[in-house]
């Protein structure tokens, strides 16, 4: 088994866990049956030179969902956002007349962010999902990032995008390296460009300089809260495949050649304070159990929290749920 970002073989199982309670949790939670898309029970790898941490079945498969899980998924009023922290963020990157890429766009969200002047571009498997960006106007496509890369081999540099965004996509795939590397070959690139046709004048404009093309990534903090959170089955296969610290992405910088321009923690959301406190609390008494935890103990502590909850203050400098990583194309 290699590590499935940096191809490393230096991963250590940290624990495994048991397809039988993992696919109970997301039939009582959720009532979606996940029981044909985990091969087996699962490892927790940790990857000791980018500092991923990913599941994957018993036999080397990686388990991930598919478009009738995420479509099951979207009947959830809840799950997706049509504003986020990260949202407002991300916007400042995007100058007047940029061409924008999304992957893995969901409904479209974030198209409302971007200036009138600028173009975009979303890509999303779930069916559902167009269906929902459709009614809003927005034209996205359902195919991977990886197809469009290669309809993108022979596109010059000014035909490429300025700016491409992935918002809590990168967790879900199975296959992190292809995914990043894809997202690079669309993007404007100054080192292409001395054997392209297209002269740098010809790309001012959008995105500026073709140096300046970014790559930004928004995923669940490995460095937060989340890090602690037992039974939260949604950070876990078929839904979530890997999980990011500081650490990695850092790391993906040097394994992709990029230069990291910022990291950013968003501070923790209203909408997240319950689940911050309880997750605190239980880590507080129970320690650091197995990831999926069903037993007496946890189940008294759940129902103490919510006694306790409203006497827990949380830190100003705590980290939210969401870190997003803005890299340079050079």
């Amino acid at each position: 088994m290699h590590c499935i970002l940096c191809h490393s073989s230096q991963i250590v199982d940290i624990q495994s866990i048991s397809k039988a309670t993992l696919s109970s949790l997301y039939r009582k939670n959720f009532g979606i049956d996940i029981e044909r898309l985990l091969h087996t029970d699962l490892a927790y790898m940790h990857c000791q030179d980018c500092d991923l941490r990913f599941f994957a079945c018993l036999d080397g498969s990686i388990p991930t969902g598919d478009n009738d899980f995420y479509n099951a998924l979207n009947q959830l009023d809840w799950y997706y956002f049509d504003e986020k922290n990260e949202y407002s963020f991300a916007k400042d990157f995007i100058k007047e007349n940029a061409s924008v890429l999304e992957v893995g766009c969901g409904k479209g969200a974030f198209a409302k962010y971007i200036p009138q002047s600028a173009t975009y571009t979303g890509l999303e498997f779930s069916t559902e999902a167009k269906t929902m960006a459709a009614k809003n106007g927005i034209n996205i496509q359902n195919i991977s990032i990886e197809d469009l890369a290669l309809r993108y081999i022979k596109k010059s540099q000014k035909e490429k995008f300025d700016v491409a965004y992935s918002f809590q996509v990168l967790e879900h795939v199975s296959d992190p390296h292809s995914f990043i590397a894809s997202q690079i070959k669309v993007l404007k690139s100054l080192s292409d460009s001395t054997s392209d046709s297209t002269s740098n004048s010809d790309i001012v404009g959008g995105g500026g300089q073709i140096d300046s093309s970014l790559l930004i990534i928004a995923v669940p903090s490995e460095d937060s809260f989340l890090h602690y959170v037992t039974n939260g089955i949604l950070n876990m296969p078929p839904h979530h495949i890997s999980r990011f610290s500081d650490t990695t992405l850092q790391n993906i910088a040097k394994i992709f050649s990029l230069k990291l321009i910022t990291l950013y923690h968003e501070p923790i959301q209203k909408e997240h304070y319950d689940f911050y406190k309880s997750t605190m609390l239980a880590h507080l008494l129970l320690g650091e159990k197995s990831l999926l935890d069903v037993g007496i103990y946890r189940k008294v502590v759940n129902k103490l929290s919510k006694c306790v909850k409203p006497f827990i203050k949380i830190p100003k400098n705590a980290n939210g749920h969401t870190v997003v990583a803005v890299y340079e194309v050079v």
